[in-house]
């Protein structure tokens, strides 16, 4: 399975996350967000597990 940055990017803004907060909310810098959010780079594994928690709830 492909990680799709286009999805993450679309749900963060669902929930009303500007990239900045979200960005300070899961420890990674902004710049690597958006990074993983165009599809340069793949996020690593801790990564997504922040990401995906910070997302469900």
């Amino acid at each position: 399975m492909q990680f799709r940055g286009s999805i993450l990017k679309k749900t963060r803004e669902e929930q009303g996350h500007k990239q900045y907060f979200f960005a300070r909310l899961t420890g990674i810098s902004q710049s690597h967000l958006s990074k993983i959010e165009n599809g340069k780079t793949v996020p690593t594994l801790p990564e997504l597990i922040i990401i995906s928690n910070i997302l469900e709830r």
